[in-house]
């Protein structure tokens, strides 16, 4: 069974933090713009001074500023995003990271338990279709496992082409219903296919593999379907649709978010075509989960890696949030660690394959 890492604060009685200034402050003048000099933040624990003591900003992510809260007694850091600041917002100033500045980035908090070995929650390295996975399968059933057995939230992250497949959709069915799944985001096209799938038993127009050109056909006429339902809930009440990933999330309440692209022609209900509200929603699971498995879809792995922390506070404590980043090409998976989320472990291989080895070792 899986023994999560132990988190180690920094002891920060040592003269380096002790000695080291309060964390510089800025005050924000303009809604949405911060000063100059902003700190940026990491997906890494980070500490700041403020009145004297040493403070967490918990929920850590790329692309985002402090905001302290300094009454005396009531500090506290928060981790906004440059859009969403207000004025009168005090945003942490300083570009040093060893404390000095009163900022302090922390990358060897956790330790492993006693006798597992040290280095399965670090940096890295690049993955290639000549690495061995069996071992980084094992961890993940050990990972969704305990976060099943101990109240975790598993979020995953996927591509259309979990929905092409009928072994696939079925196998993340069945994790869905047993309860591996907890939440959901990606674009309209997976349930679009789904359904399609579900009502006219076609993907993408075919009900068998044929040489001919493939066509959207039936998947537009299900998409106008559900609008006119007014949303995926109504209709699949309505339709008659007893199994699929979509009546799945739908049975077992799982919060999923649908976020729509400049390539869509006719979103389904309850789509966001806001790229800022979708991103807000899809920020409002990833700060939820403990663990995320991203599959087959390069722009969502990017766009979620970067929001989510590499820790949490879960039921009091801080531990880590385990992140897995699976697809067929090399790029896909290594892009995410260009981009800053070092801690991810990803497995390159096909995403179809991946979900039915997941579904086959844990719902037998």
């Amino acid at each position: 069974m899986l023994k999560l890492p132990i988190y180690m604060p920094p002891d920060f009685s040592e003269a380096r933090f002790v000695e080291a200034p309060n964390a510089s402050l800025g005050v924000v003048e303009r809604d949405g713009i911060s000063p100059r000099g902003y700190h940026a933040m990491s997906i890494f624990p980070e500490y700041f001074k403020v009145n004297g003591s040493w403070f967490l900003a918990e929920e850590s992510r790329m692309d985002t500023v402090a905001v302290v809260r300094d009454e005396p007694g009531h500090e506290k850091v928060d981790v906004v995003e440059f859009r969403n600041l207000k004025a009168g917002d005090k945003v942490v100033l300083g570009r040093t990271e060893d404390g000095s500045e009163g900022i302090f980035l922390y990358t060897d908090g956790f330790r492993e338990p006693e006798g597992r070995e040290a280095d399965r929650f670090a940096f890295r390295s690049g993955r290639s279709r000549e690495t061995a996975f069996s071992i980084d399968y094992d961890r993940l059933y050990d990972v969704l496992r305990h976060e099943k057995a101990n109240g975790g939230f598993i979020t995953w992250v996927l591509g259309t082409s979990l929905a092409l497949d009928r072994e696939a959709r079925q196998a993340l069915e069945r994790l869905i219903r047993a309860g591996f799944v907890n939440g959901l985001i990606s674009g309209q096209g997976l349930v679009a296919f789904d359904l399609e799938r579900e009502r006219c038993g076609t993907t993408w127009g075919q009900k068998v593999f044929r040489r001919e050109q493939n066509t959207r056909d039936n998947m537009f006429r299900v998409v106008n379907d559900v609008r006119a339902a007014g949303s995926i809930e109504a209709f699949l009440a309505s339709s008659g649709i007893t199994g699929g990933i979509t009546k799945a999330l739908v049975d077992c309440h799982v919060p999923y978010v649908l976020a729509g692209t400049i390539r869509d022609k006719l979103l389904l209900p309850g789509t966001y075509d806001n790229v800022y509200r979708a991103q807000d929603a899809m920020r409002a699971l990833s700060r939820k989960s403990s663990t995320v498995v991203m599959a087959s879809t390069i722009l969502f792995t990017v766009a979620t890696g970067n929001m989510t922390p590499s820790y949490n506070r879960f039921g009091g404590k801080i531990r880590p949030v385990y992140i897995y980043t699976v697809d067929i090409q090399e790029f896909a998976v290594n892009k995410l660690s260009d981009r800053g989320t070092l801690t991810a472990t990803s497995l390159v291989t096909n995403s179809q394959d991946f979900v039915r080895h997941v579904a086959r070792a844990l719902t037998r």
